[in-house]
């Protein structure tokens, strides 16, 4: 069996592969680790789940080494949240070499961004429009990189970014090593390879069964108005990590509100603020929500690789979009399962399938789908502190700015969170809940109590979106007045402070009401 030190990995990338769970080179790898780690430029054709992640990853890694102080890799990606997932991995491949990296995506805070380029990194992972900006304004200085790879170039083109690649590419040294992956080779794609590429070695790895030849394909025939009964039964069948496509944002909210009483479930659509997305993703990957019911658009580059089902809830029109979608299960050695859910009508799709892929999708009963016996336990990582948490602005009161340390107060399922806002400041309980959800982009029953004091209150959010909250409004304005919003103090004190400020008349009249 061929390993990755075989190929040339330089051990401590190895190692972080191993300890990945990576047990052997995927075809992809394979092919192109030896020829970059030789110093060829590359132009693959790969979809994602087929390892090219990895392959470029490992060969920019191991050429060139961790310290710099400023950056020496360029990864460029098409979308926020694949250049989230590439950072993720690219960080879990340095793990023992030390290489640091920097994701930098637009709709994520630019001084952030940029004060972590500024402290040094060895590897930029970017969209072309966040970068082209960081470049044109000095904040990011690109003159040492030495290896510059482009991601799903296909998709790049297609979004219309290669004006602004034009532009990021001319403020990187000309001597560079190159990659490109793409799923497709387009014209723009090819022209884009002339361009960039100096006599690149050619890797094809798009070979069908690179994507599904994990993954067992069944078709459960039904009636539309038969779906979410249907669907229920399938997630039942033991605690899956699956993704449920659907072919609209309507359509994914409305299968959410039948499904919201389960805390398992989160959505993901165009339209949901960056931020939350993130946090959504971040929940899913990290085992905290273990259904997600996505759109195409949202789950564009998803790469996350225990997903054990796709359920196409609505059969897609077209026969790549099949492909896709069910490339999202059967990764990294694992095998998964995708369920096409399929009225008469849609059997005309799953023809399409099949003619496409040249393989059969087999019908089948719910109650003979195989139970899924994976267990998925939360991933617990440490938390990176939140604005909120660092030391407070001139116009924050001493007093909260102290209770930044204090152990957050926990209520069940949700934490409690405090702001600088009460009766003195002219709010009443509904319009403190209404700037909650309007700041964080929650949902009307996301929510709890409200805790109103004189001159600060208590609001109760879901835990798991307790960050999110708490960025999301600390540093709005209100009436004039900039709120600060960190975690409430610990119980005890948590307690007499609601006392004093009649959150349990509130709590009792909840109870009553």
């Amino acid at each position: 069996m061929t390993s990755f030190e075989d190929l040339g990995v330089s051990p401590d990338i190895a190692r972080a592969a191993a300890e990945m769970g990576w047990t052997e080179p995927t075809p992809v790898q394979t092919e192109a680790v030896p020829a970059g780690l030789g110093g060829r430029d590359i132009i693959a054709k790969a979809q994602t789940g087929t390892g090219k992640t990895g392959a470029y990853s490992m060969i920019a890694m191991t050429r060139a080494g961790p310290g710099a102080k400023i950056p020496s890799i360029l990864i460029i990606t098409p979308t926020r949240e694949l250049a989230m997932q590439v950072d993720s991995e690219v960080r879990r491949l340095s793990k023992v070499s030390g290489h640091s990296s920097v994701p930098v995506y637009g709709g994520a805070d630019m001084r952030r961004q940029s004060d972590d380029i500024r402290r040094g990194a060895d590897i930029i992972v970017g969209t072309p429009g966040r970068l082209r900006d960081m470049c044109e304004r000095g904040i990011l200085v690109l003159d040492g990189v030495r290896e510059v790879v482009i991601d799903e170039a296909d998709r790049m083109m297609e979004m219309g970014f290669e004006e602004d690649l034009g532009a990021v590419l001319g403020h990187v040294p000309r001597e560079r090593h190159a990659m490109m992956f793409s799923a497709t080779m387009t014209r723009a794609v090819e022209r884009l390879e002339k361009d960039m590429l100096n006599d690149p070695a050619v890797v094809d790895a798009s070979d069908g069964n690179a994507v599904t030849g994990l993954t067992k394909q069944y078709v459960v025939k039904c009636r539309r108005e038969e779906k979410k009964e249907v669907l229920k039964a399938i997630l039942s069948r033991g605690t899956p990590k699956a993704i449920v496509f659907c072919a609209t944002k309507a359509m994914v909210d409305d299968l959410f509100q039948d499904m919201r009483g389960d805390s398992r479930v989160g959505t993901l659509h165009g339209d949901m603020p960056q931020s939350l997305r993130e946090r959504v993703i971040r929940n899913f990957r990290d085992n905290r929500v273990l259904v997600l019911i996505a759109t195409d658009v949202a789950a564009r580059g998803l790469d996350i690789e225990d997903v054990d089902l796709v359920v196409n809830y609505d059969a897609p029109s077209r026969a790549e979009t099949y492909i896709h979608r069910i490339g999202r299960t059967g990764r990294a050695g694992r095998e998964g399962i995708s369920l096409t859910l399929a009225t008469r009508r849609d059997m005309d799709f799953v023809r399409d399938y099949e003619n496409e892929m040249d393989m059969r999708v087999r019908s089948i009963e719910v109650e003979d789908i195989e139970p899924f016996e994976t267990v998925h336990e939360p991933v617990r990582r440490e938390r990176r502190p939140m604005r909120s948490e660092r030391p407070r602005r001139a116009e924050a009161p001493e007093r909260t700015a102290k209770r930044s340390d204090a152990r957050p107060q926990r209520a069940g399922d949700r934490m409690v969170v405090e702001v600088n806002l009460g009766k003195a400041d002219g709010v009443n309980r509904t319009q403190l809940a209404d700037l909650v959800r309007k700041r964080a982009g929650l949902g009307e029953g996301d929510v709890g109590k409200v805790g109103l004091g004189a001159s600060s209150s208590f609001i109760e959010v879901p835990a798991d979106a307790a960050d999110f909250v708490i960025e999301s409004v600390n540093g709005s304005v209100h009436g004039g007045k900039t709120v600060v919003c960190g975690y409430a103090p610990e119980k005890r004190r948590f307690e007499e402070q609601r006392a004093r400020q009649g959150f349990m008349n509130a709590h009792a009249m909840s109870q009553t009401s």
